[in-house]
């Protein structure tokens, strides 16, 4: 098997352990080169006629314009019944968008997980990944979650409703090197979570963002930064909830008092809750190790390394 019928495969790979079927455009861009050469923008023509020579071959199969392994073909339909709801997600996540654009602290919002692939359950939450000023992380949440609290849209308060709104990753804009939070060895689900964003709002921290995180995407050559969407994407307000700076301490002294004993057990000890001045990452039920199990499963099966 070619470098590139290998990255390819690597990437199928990722992708079938997460029942997504990407269409041919999304599997070269999320083409995955362990070798980490440097590949030029022309060699995109190769990886193209590598998906073919991969179709050729019984390798993949094609079903409506979306890519699975032999055998796999029903999470096509499951995609198709997936991706219709998205139109009521994105009008949801947009709601919440402005709301969170409204807030002086934030610079920076995005969807993420499932949501932002157009793949997420009827049930499935409005994952948020949020960058804020330096010096505002707390206060911010505190008042990004203050109307989800209230109206009991957050996942743990939601009964019978669907699209809760799931704030539980922040960080500042002195954060933005994310390598400290990924597993330990290859962390393939946070590498693709990241070239997955979907930003909504964005008020130029969004490139920076994406620079200081270049090992995170070393191993995909023709991953191109996020754009927000002028169909989808929210303006910055006029007026804004202001966040001074007198008001950080209390807001994590308050916050941090009413984490249950089970957070406070758990939090730094791993990258799954991550609590601190900087960085807000409340993910207790992190399934990225089980994710990565799943994934060299299939590496082995198709006869790719990790």
């Amino acid at each position: 098997m070619q470098a590139e019928e290998e990255g390819l495969m690597r990437a199928m790979c990722f992708y079938d352990a997460l029942d997504f079927p990407p269409t041919r455009a999304e599997l070269v861009r999320g083409c995955d080169h362990v070798s980490r050469s440097a590949y030029h923008v022309s060699h995109i023509a190769h990886h193209v006629s590598s998906v073919q020579r991969l179709l050729d071959q019984g390798m993949l199969m094609e079903t409506r314009g979306r890519l699975t392994f032999h055998g796999r073909e029903a999470i096509v339909a499951e995609h198709e019944l997936r991706e219709g709801l998205f139109p009521r997600k994105i009008r949801n996540a947009r709601r919440v968008a402005r709301w969170l654009a409204r807030l002086d602290g934030v610079r920076f919002v995005a969807l993420c997980n499932t949501t932002a692939l157009m793949h997420a359950r009827d049930e499935g939450d409005l994952d948020f990944f949020i960058i804020t000023r330096a010096g505002t992380v707390w206060q911010t949440r505190a008042w990004a979650t203050l109307p989800f609290l209230l109206s009991r849209r957050r996942p743990a308060e939601v009964h019978g409703k669907k699209d809760a709104v799931c704030l539980s990753f922040f960080i500042d804009d002195t954060a933005l090197d994310l390598s400290p939070l990924v597993l330990a060895g290859d962390d393939v689900y946070f590498r693709h979570w990241f070239l997955s964003l979907l930003p909504l709002y964005d008020d130029g921290i969004g490139q920076k963002f994406w620079e200081a995180n270049a090992p995170l995407r070393l191993r995909h050559p023709y991953a191109k930064p996020w754009i927000v969407s002028s169909d989808l994407g929210v303006v910055r307000p006029c007026v804004r909830v202001p966040m001074p700076d007198f008001c950080e301490r209390p807001a994590r002294r308050v916050q941090s008092r009413a984490f249950p004993s089970s957070l406070q057990a758990i939090m730094n000890r791993d990258t799954c809750v991550v609590i601190n001045e900087h960085v807000l990452k409340f993910h207790t039920d992190d399934g990225r190790a089980a994710f990565r199990e799943a994934y060299i499963a299939r590496c082995r099966t198709y006869g790719v390394a990790p």
